[in-house]
């Protein structure tokens, strides 16, 4: 069964998820292109699925720990299911809780198609935003593999915060429609995909900065020196030692100091650490290669904004524009000055 104690709090990283979500779908529904709603409604919709990402959030941590845990009955175990079922009870809430969001944000603001066509368009921006949840959602689950408080556990909690932080990265591009919209002054300049992408930035360098000194930390503990403590011969351990867990594995070796006497004495320990080196050292050497991969990640995903900012990519978004929407006497005049005007 699914350890609550180690588990994450899913409702902060699944409440950010949802500001970004409604933000960025909004955004995407009221391009031109797309026309369902209006920019106005942005503010509006990120509030939305902010409270509805946390209640999400809270649910889905239950979910995952089982009645069992919270209720303390005899229930089925949660982890006893397939993984394909799994997915599915958390597809499901996902899609439900997206739904909910734009039912909620289409009633308020008195949108033309009801709450029905909200929560059909909240359903389907939840669907671009499912592999979002999932990740943060396997990243959870993986943070219960660590001791609570060792050096393995500190970096898969910082996991799911630096998944988080990539995956909405990504979820920026969702933006990349209104650089020519923007250009042609049909929709306001999408900034705030720019400060999304730049804090995601900053949160994968502070959780790289810290996975580094963890992978530096585990090192020196394990540096040259240390023997693995065998049955029957534990040396003599000072309770004020200085104690390091690396997490995974329940290996025990010491730093010891020899005795000074040459008879009758013991070797005693100066410090001990718990884990598996190997296993340890695997896991926070993949959390830093998963922070440099996210940086250039984002340098590539900063690099597309750019080019969505082109002037090619406006005549191209023009072009489309006339061919499939616009009359063809404003195709002639007013997308041509628009074009003359981009450049």
């Amino acid at each position: 069964m699914a350890d609550g104690s180690r588990f994450p709090q899913l409702a902060p990283p699944f409440a950010i998820a949802g500001a970004a979500a409604g933000w960025l779908s909004a955004g995407l529904l009221a391009n031109p292109l797309v026309g369902v709603t209006y920019d106005e409604v942005k503010p509006l919709a990120a509030l939305g699925t902010t409270l509805i990402g946390a209640a999400t959030g809270v649910l889905l941590k239950k979910l995952c720990l089982g009645w069992r845990y919270w209720y303390e009955i005899e229930a089925p175990d949660p982890e006893t299911r397939s993984r394909t079922d799994r997915i599915g009870y958390h597809v499901f809430l996902v899609l439900l809780a997206g739904a909910a969001a734009g039912a909620l944000v289409a009633g308020l603001d008195g949108a033309q198609g009801g709450t029905l066509g909200g929560a059909v368009s909240g359903a389907v921006s939840a669907v671009l935003f499912l592999p979002v949840c999932l990740l943060v959602l396997a990243s959870a689950r993986r943070a219960q593999r660590a001791r609570l408080g060792s050096i393995v556990a500190g970096s898969d909690r910082r996991a799911v915060w630096g998944i988080l932080a990539a995956a909405l990265s990504a979820a920026t591009l969702l933006a990349a429609l209104d650089w020519p919209a923007a250009r042609l002054e049909e929709v306001e300049a999408p900034f705030p995909a720019l400060f999304i992408l730049l804090a995601t930035a900053l949160v994968t360098l502070a959780v790289l900065a810290a996975d580094l000194r963890a992978l530096k930390r585990a090192q020196a503990a394990l540096a040259p020196g240390l023997q693995a403590d065998e049955e029957g011969a534990a040396p003599l351990v000072d309770p004020s030692v200085p104690r390091v867990d690396l997490g995974l594995g329940d290996d025990v070796a010491s730093r010891l100091a020899r005795s000074a006497a040459a008879y009758r004495g013991r070797d005693r320990a100066v410090e001990l650490v718990q884990g598996n080196p190997a296993q340890a050292l695997g896991a926070l050497r993949r959390a830093v290669r998963r922070g440099v991969t996210s940086l250039a990640l984002m340098g590539v995903i900063l690099g597309a904004h750019g080019l969505a900012h082109a002037r090619f990519v406006t005549e191209l978004y023009v072009q489309f524009r006339c061919d499939t929407m616009w009359p063809a006497y404003t195709c002639q005049n007013d997308a041509f000055q628009a074009i003359q005007q981009a450049r």
